[in-house]
């Protein structure tokens, strides 16, 4: 696994290791332990301009994904880029009496499942991915993650 991680925001404090250990696992989980991916934390004005020019939304939001593969199938090892907005982490953190490194955890699991294909623009995606998200959450928490 490689990562290749650029904190741009000064919103909230970031433990590298953690993060790196987050991704470590999620991606044995999936069976892409060789893979690699770049990680942006931002604020939420950053990832809005994002938003906007990628997807013409004007809002923040909490994870962008850009993806490396495509939906023919091509394979390799650079999965692609997720892009979190650590200030949405942090106030969405409070706002649900969560730890901020579970949350981040939590977006880092959804921007991981993104690039490996996954979607949640329809219902039926949606729940499948919810459903895989839970799954990586609870093998995290399994394996001293609290």
């Amino acid at each position: 696994m490689k990562i290749d991680i650029q904190n741009l925001q000064s919103v909230a404090k970031i433990d590298k290791r953690k993060v790196i250990e987050c991704v470590d696992r999620v991606l044995n989980a999936m069976g892409e332990k060789d893979a690699e991916l770049s990680l942006m934390l931002v604020n939420d004005m950053y990832i809005r301009n994002l938003n906007w020019k990628y997807r013409r939304s004007d809002s923040a939001t909490d994870v962008l994904a850009f993806p490396m593969r495509d939906s023919r199938g091509l394979s390799g090892s650079v999965l692609g880029d997720v892009v979190i907005s650590a200030e949405t982490a942090q106030r969405e953190a409070k706002k649900r009496k969560k730890d901020f490194q579970e949350e981040l955890d939590l977006y880092l699991i959804h921007g991981i499942l993104h690039l490996l294909g996954y979607s949640d623009e329809k219902p039926r995606a949606r729940k499948k991915m919810r459903e895989k998200e839970r799954e990586i959450l609870k093998l995290l928490k399994g394996k001293g993650r609290e």
